[in-house]
Order: C-alpha cells, then sequence, then structure tokens
C-alpha cells in the first residue's frame, strides 16, 4: 500500500492541475517505497528533475492566479517566498552524492512530505483567509477570480486531509507551542476519539505516565535544535491498553526558522512485544544457562557419592589455604580422617552398605566442623578437612570431636559401630600443601597402628604425639 494512495476524490476537474497533483504523489510513493522496502533507489538526477519541473508548471500557475486577485503583496511574496524555499531546498538536497546513501533518500523524503503536510496545511490556509478578507462585492471580475482561488485553496486542505486520512502512518501537525493543531484520522482511531466531537484533546495524556517526559523532553528539544529526532513511546489505545508506536518529529522550517513541528508515527506494538518475549525468553534462557552451568561446575567439584568436594577441588582447596597462610602468617592445619576397617563391611554387607556409611560419615564431619572449614573426600573412605585460622590445639579438639561423634553414632542396618583414624597437621614454614597432606597422611597411619579409633598429630620433624 502507497504511503498516500491517490482517490478520486483529489480530483480538481483541471486536468492539467490533477496531473501536477498526481505526478507530487507518484514521486513521492516512489521515493516512500523505495526506502521502506529497500528497492532500486531512482538516479538522483532524475529525481531533481521531476521536482524543478513540478516547481516551474505549479508554482507558475499558482501564482499567476494569485497576481490576477486582490491580495496584498505582502500576502503575494510570502506565498512566492515559500516556492522559492522549495526550489533553493531542491537545489541544496541535490548537491548530496547520490541516492544510495539511506540518510540522503531519506532527507529527500522527509522533505516532500513537509511540504504536502506544512504548505497545504499551513500557508494556504492564511493565503485562503487572506483572499476572503480582501474580497471586493463591488469588483464581479476580482471577486470571481479570488472566489476560485479559494474554493481551488479549501479544495486542496480537503484533499490533504482526505489524503491523511488514508495514510497508514498516525500523522499530526504543531506550531511553536509543540502543541498539535491537526492529527489525522490514524491518530483518533488509535486512541479511540470520535474526531468529530473532539475538543481540546489532551494529546500528552494517552502517552504512558513514565514515557510522558521523555515524550515531551523531546518535542522540546526538536523546537529547540531544529533538529528531527525518533522517540519511542508507549501510548494508551482505544482498547485501554497500551501500544507502542516509534514516531519521528520534524521541525517545519519556514525562511530558516523553525515554524513549528510534523511528526508521523509507526504502530510498533506486535514488534514490540515480540521484542519483549524474545528479551523475557533469552533472560529465562541465560538463567537456566546459567544455572546449568553453576550445577555442572559443582558436579565437576563435588564427589558423586557424598557431595563432598572431590579430590581435584580439594587438593586446588588446600595450596590457596596454604598460599594464603604462608602470606598472612594465620594458622592453618589439616584433618585426615580415615574409616576404620572399612573394607570388612564391603565383604560382609555389600558396596551398598558401604557406600551409605560413607555417606554418613561425611554428613556427620560436616556437620562437626565449624562453616568456616572446608571437608573433601580424597578418595575411597578418605576425607580431609581444612582448618584455616586454627593452629594444632584447635585442630586436635575438632578432630577428637569428629571421632567421638561417629563412633557413637548408630549406622542403619549395619548392627555394629563405625570409627574413624584422624591425622593432624599444622602449617609450618617452607611448607606447600603436599607436605602438609603428607604429614597429615602420615600421622593417620600412626593413629591405625596404635589401634585405630583414636587421632595423632605429626611433629615437624616427623616424629608423632598423641593428640590427648
Amino acid at each position: 500500500m502507497p504511503l498516500f494512495p491517490w482517490n478520486p476524490l483529489f480530483e480538481t476537474g483541471n486536468e492539467r492541475i490533477d496531473r501536477q497533483h498526481r505526478g507530487l504523489f507518484d514521486l513521492t510513493n516512489q521515493l516512500a517505497s523505495a526506502v521502506q522496502h529497500r528497492e532500486p533507489m531512482p538516479k538522483l538526477s532524475a529525481l531533481v528533475e521531476r521536482l524543478r519541473h513540478y516547481a516551474r508548471t505549479h508554482f507558475c500557475d499558482e501564482e499567476a492566479l494569485m497576481r490576477c486577485s486582490r491580495l496584498t503583496g505582502e500576502e503575494i511574496g510570502r506565498h512566492v517566498c515559500a516556492h522559492k524555499m522549495f526550489e533553493h531546498e531542491i537545489d541544496r538536497l541535490a548537491a548530496r552524492a547520490d541516492l544510495t546513501d539511506a540518510e540522503s533518500a531519506e532527507a529527500f523524503l522527509e522533505f516532500l512530505v513537509t511540504w504536502l503536510v506544512t504548505h497545504i496545511l499551513k500557508l494556504d490556509r492564511r493565503i485562503a483567509q487572506a483572499l476572503v478578507d480582501q474580497c471586493n462585492a463591488e469588483d464581479p471580475d476580482a471577486l470571481a477570480v479570488e472566489e476560485v482561488l479559494i474554493e481551488a485553496l479549501m479544495e486542496t486542505e480537503r484533499r490533504f486531509r482526505l489524503l491523511s486520512d488514508e495514510a497508514p502512518s498516525l500523522i499530526w501537525v504543531s506550531g511553536l507551542s509543540g502543541q498539535r493543531g491537526f492529527a489525522n484520522k490514524a491518530w483518533y482511531d488509535f486512541v479511540g476519539i470520535d474526531p468529530i466531537h473532539a475538543v481540546d484533546v489532551d494529546w500528552p495524556g494517552f502517552v504512558h505516565p513514565e514515557d510522558r517526559e521523555r515524550y515531551q523532553a523531546c518535542i522540546g528539544d526538536v523546537l529547540a535544535t531544529g533538529q528531527a529526532a525518533t522517540v519511542e513511546v508507549r501510548v494508551k489505545t482505544a482498547s485501554g491498553d497500551w501500544g507502542w508506536i516509534l514516531e519521528k518529529i520534524s521541525p517545519r522550517i519556514s525562511r530558516n526558522a523553525c515554524i513549528g513541528l510534523i511528526a508521523a508515527a509507526t504502530d510498533v506494538t506486535g514488534a514490540k512485544t515480540s521484542e519483549l518475549l524474545l528479551s523475557e525468553a533469552n533472560g529465562r534462557l541465560e538463567r537456566e544457562v546459567s544455572e546449568r552451568t553453576r550445577k555442572l561446575k559443582r558436579l565437576a567439584l563435588a564427589d558423586p557419592l557424598t557431595g563432598l568436594a572431590n579430590r581435584r577441588s580439594l587438593l586446588e582447596r588446600i595450596d590457596r589455604e596454604v598460599a594464603r597462610s604462608a602470606g598472612s602468617g594465620d594458622e592453618l592445619s589439616l584433618l585426615f580422617i580415615d574409616v576404620d576397617h572399612f573394607k570388612t563391611i564391603n565383604d560382609t554387607l555389600g558396596h551398598a552398605a558401604g557406600d551409605a556409611a560413607l555417606i554418613e560419615v561425611a554428613r556427620l564431619i560436616e556437620q562437626s566442623l565449624r562453616r568456616t572449614d572446608f571437608v573433601g573426600r580424597l578418595g575411597g573412605e578418605e576425607f580431609v578437612a581444612v582448618l584455616a585460622k586454627t593452629g594444632e590445639a584447635g585442630a586436635c579438639e575438632a578432630a577428637d570431636a569428629i571421632r567421638r561423634t561417629i563412633s557413637r553414632h548408630e549406622f542403619d542396618g549395619l548392627g555394629r559401630p563405625v570409627t574413624v583414624s584422624i591425622g593432624v597437621s599444622s602449617h609450618g614454614s617452607g611448607d606447600d600443601g603436599t607436605a602438609l597432606l603428607d604429614r597429615a597422611d602420615h600421622a593417620m597411619l600412626q593413629a591405625k597402628r596404635d589401634g585405630r579409633n583414636r587421632c595423632r598429630v605429626a611433629g615437624h620433624g616427623g616424629r608423632d604425639r598423641l593428640s590427648a
């Protein structure tokens, strides 16, 4: 559908005038279609020549008619000035390289649409009023000429209103106040107002409260700077819902001065809704991916049986805590915990019973430690606890608390107690993670040799001491 579809109601009956008007319609629609649908652009030279031909023929006819009237020289001069401005603007736009540049093509289209609106709605309307004021009833010939011109101008305005009502765009025009003096039928239909009974419509009131200040500021900026702007806002529709429009607001220029605004908007509710739905879907997808990544990371660093940190995560944590302790001087201790006679549980009751016992041991160890402590499964029935900012005495207390808790716990289905042997080592000068872990392991083996279900502390010189 063309931006400005031709309608037989636009015809004046004057074949020459109708041909001029239709030529400008076709030219504007051709350029609009090329811009909107990315079709091949007309050649710049051909476009300029058609516009100059329009100016030579249409303006000449109009000025000749005015000179036959009793309009004042000032009124005629104002109209002629507008014609010269049209020709000057064509020359300025023609200086651009070509129409393959989107900005150049849009500038031409904006100029043509603005000309149709502002020249017909404003300047021609004032001329028509001036003709009425200047009518001399005593001069039938002058009256006849002026009546013909008035009728032609009024018919032109009527045709424009029909044209704008046929256009799919939401069009409005204002003076320097920024208040709409004209809005087309598409606007009234969009907000659900009967244009026949509409009086002093509060157009800004239809804009969403959260967008209203930004919208009014955009209008003010265009009036102040003379630069066109595009704004996207929510507007209350006839259904009572909020619809989205994308509106381009342009200055109306006369004799190098801004005399008001012209705006054309498109209903983008469907596209905006799709955009919001897509954004929400992307947000959900990102959250799901983040959650899955977090779970995968946790699984990659967790022991699948007990849920504690796995060997890799445990060794990395030991190295980090050793480095931190070496830098800060804080105390650090490890507990190496091994379940006594675990092979017997597997051999006599089966691996399922053994797994259940390991899960319960892991839970009891974790419950016995502080929130700031870290525990992981090194492998098999071996567990290691990392106690930051804890010296040898505190580590021995923690180890013995774990040992007592496990030995007194009743394990379902086993019919026998479960005990653990624990080795304790504390960080010393020059220790790395491996050395600290090896000493705790050696102390745990000493606890095994000493009869199990007990704790041993590794001496820095290799000598072991009983914890309690």
